[in-house]
């Protein structure tokens, strides 16, 4: 089993890690910025900021800072959650290292431009881990897809929500219907995609390693590390089910926190509608068409409330809180990756000893 040393290396630097921008690239940006501009300025057309304004004036702070002492609780799970399928495939790291490196990610998620997002921060740090690299990939990966099975898990309860609306608004029986299609699809689709890649088989891996016989030079192998590393998890039940119950609690925190902001803003929604607008709201966010969700966020939260009966201001005001505090969490994660950054500088006259990964 790997070991780490106890101090936490900093990912490389923006400027050391950016590559030239492809025009692909660049293309991509300038889309995604004009989608999160055209959807903010679609809401701020529609928006009353005095009804924004009332409820930011009537903020609960106590359920407000309730919500924030629930964000340690929360990075706890992650962590957990992340170390326990780290150790699966043989590798180790302490708890203090690894809420080091989910907070830096946080930060490059949603501080800096995209060149280096969060989960690559978590994938280097994985790798300093005691695993090769693209294993480490696979363990952010697997991290990822258990959450968004929980996701879909609580959109599923939640989907009964969806006749409520209609029983309220008989004119919303399209999107009760929509809701539920999308939602069963997507849930299948999960679902297909954790047999594919979690239950033992030895067919697809071999495919994929005979793929490799039509690339050319050195792509050959890269089908054969793709197999290895995708499905460095099949036949692991024991952890993948502690892994999701894991998940299943990190993300029940984030259902709860989303409700104890809406209630802070005197929202009249019970909890358990939170448990369909915050995974749906998620899942949408998780689209990449905007920059860090922006836009596509407030949208979510407009759309339900308005679903629900509640004026679209109000979701803006809940979207709004909600992204004020993952900035302070973002600003946290700047000042710990700063010090990290500190600390790795030589003292003068010797020279820095490049660290490589496994």
């Amino acid at each position: 089993m790997g070991t780490i040393a106890p101090a936490l290396a900093p990912p490389p630097a923006p400027e050391q890690a950016r590559k030239p921008r492809s025009a692909a690239t660049m293309v991509t940006l300038v889309l995604r910025v004009a989608v999160s501009a055209g959807l903010i300025a679609w809401l701020l057309r529609r928006t009353d900021f005095q009804e924004v304004g009332r409820a930011f004036r009537s903020a609960d702070l106590r359920l407000v800072g309730l919500a924030i002492l629930l964000i340690p609780l929360g990075y706890l799970t992650s962590v957990c959650r992340w170390r326990l399928l780290l150790r699966s495939q043989g590798g180790e790291a302490s708890l203090p290292f690894l809420l080091q490196s989910l907070l830096v990610g946080i930060f490059f998620n949603n501080l800096l431009p995209s060149t280096i997002g969060g989960d690559a921060v978590r994938a280097w740090d994985t790798a300093r881990s005691g695993v090769h690299r693209a294993t480490a990939v696979a363990v952010v990966v697997v991290d990822r897809f258990v959450g968004l099975l929980a996701l879909m898990l609580f959109a599923l309860i939640g989907l009964p929500l969806s006749g409520r609306i209609l029983a309220s608004h008989p004119t919303q029986r399209g999107l009760a219907g929509d809701l539920t299609l999308w939602v069963c699809a997507g849930a299948a689709g999960l679902g297909l995609a954790a047999a594919f890649l979690f239950l033992p088989s030895r067919r697809v891996p071999t495919l994929l390693s005979r793929l490799g016989s039509l690339l050319p030079g050195r792509f050959g192998s890269l089908p054969g590390k793709v197999a290895s590393s995708l499905f460095a998890f099949q036949g692991k039940g024991s952890v993948l089910m502690r892994a999701f119950a894991w998940s299943l609690a990190l993300q029940a925190l984030v259902v709860i926190n989303a409700w104890l902001l809406a209630r802070a803003l005197r929202v009249p929604l019970p909890l358990a509608d939170f448990f369909l607008i915050v995974p749906l709201g998620l899942f949408l966010m998780m689209v990449p068409v905007s920059i860090n969700g922006i836009g596509v966020r407030e949208g979510s939260y407009a759309f339900f409330f308005r679903a629900f009966g509640l004026a679209a201001s109000l979701g803006v005001a809940v979207a709004w809180l909600d992204y004020g505090i993952i900035l302070l969490q973002a600003l946290a994660g700047g000042a710990v990756y700063a010090l990290l950054r500190a600390r790795s500088k030589p003292a003068p006259g010797m020279a820095r000893t490049r660290e490589v990964a496994p």
